[in-house]
């Protein structure tokens, strides 16, 4: 039988196990709202076409513009959101839904506007505190909606009139830019090879480079030495160059040889054969017409974002 003592050392037991387990309770609150729990809890903040946008969408947004180097505004990023959503939508209203290694060229082409590797974007982002969902979501987005404007494009070319307009623009003639023969020399280098090694093939690369002063007596001098192969000529127009390469090719006088770079296949230089004003005009029109073509898909992708924006149902919650 229970004792009035034992009733109350029983009660005063309930009262302490209360007090213990509501001071643990508030204890977890405090933390939780400081770690980032119940004060930042996912929450609708707007709709577009009953598709949801959150207040940790908007967060994660406003922080990827910030690496992207766009404006990063609560409205921009709500904005970008919009765009997201309504070029998936579209996009798959006809089937477009691009694979993930198709999504990764995509970063890949931001990278290179941004003048960073991918893998350099993608830490980027993550760091600060963007996740790869939220990101691919995006690039899968925009490429899903390029590939359809391209689709919806397809068959549309530059005019003769249009490409002539600008050929004459560019200068005429002189915007096929310069052409330029060259052979490439590959200095051949094992893969297990020391450091001792690459340092003699540097040097004898050097050497060749400072004898080589014309491709009639420099080519035959280079197929002498050991281990080192000549490839055919090659003649290519500034247009058909990439930026890097040019620059390269125009500060290196011809007759001459850039200075030796480290490759996957050894050493390799490029012996500037010749170099002259391009008598061909036909990459320079090629390249014009690309570049009409694509501000024509450019600015038929802004109009139709505009009439989807237009027609969207927006709620703000």
């Amino acid at each position: 039988m229970e004792t009035g003592n034992d009733a109350w050392l029983g009660g005063a037991r309930v009262a302490y196990v209360c007090l213990s387990l509501c001071a643990a309770v508030a204890a977890i609150a405090a933390f939780m709202a400081r770690a980032g729990g119940p004060a930042f809890a996912q929450e609708i903040v707007a709709s577009i076409n009953g598709d949801p946008i959150t207040n940790i969408d908007i967060d994660e947004r406003m922080k990827m513009l910030r690496v992207l180097r766009k404006p990063a505004t609560r409205d921009a990023a709500i904005e970008s959101l919009f765009t997201d959503r309504l070029e998936i939508q579209e996009a798959g209203k006809f089937g477009v839904d691009p694979k993930d290694s198709d999504t990764l060229q995509q970063m890949v082409t931001v990278a290179k506007d941004t003048k960073l590797a991918p893998d350099a974007l993608s830490e980027a982002l993550q760091h600060a505190g963007v996740t790869p969902d939220h990101f691919k979501a995006h690039f899968r987005a925009d490429l899903a909606f390029n590939v359809l404007v391209q689709a919806l494009n397809k068959g549309v070319e530059a005019s003769e009139g249009q490409v002539r307009a600008e050929l004459a623009e560019q200068g005429g003639k002189a915007a096929s830019g310069t052409a330029y023969t060259v052979r490439q020399i590959i200095f051949a280098i094992p893969h297990a090879a020391t450091v001792a090694a690459l340092t003699e093939r540097a040097r004898e690369a050097e050497q060749l480079r400072g004898r080589f002063t014309d491709c009639d007596s420099g080519l035959p001098l280079a197929r002498a030495m050991n281990d080192v192969t000549v490839r055919d000529p090659l003649t290519k127009t500034s247009v058909e160059l990439g930026e890097s390469l040019r620059q390269l090719l125009d500060k290196t006088p011809a007759g001459h040889l850039t200075a030796p770079q480290r490759s996957s296949e050894g050493l390799e230089m490029i012996a500037v054969c010749a170099k002259g004003t391009a008598k061909d005009d036909s990459a320079a029109r090629a390249a014009i017409s690309q570049k009409i073509l694509a501000a024509h898909i450019a600015a038929d992708r802004e109009r139709r974002l505009k009439e989807l924006r237009a027609r969207a149902v927006i709620v703000q919650h």
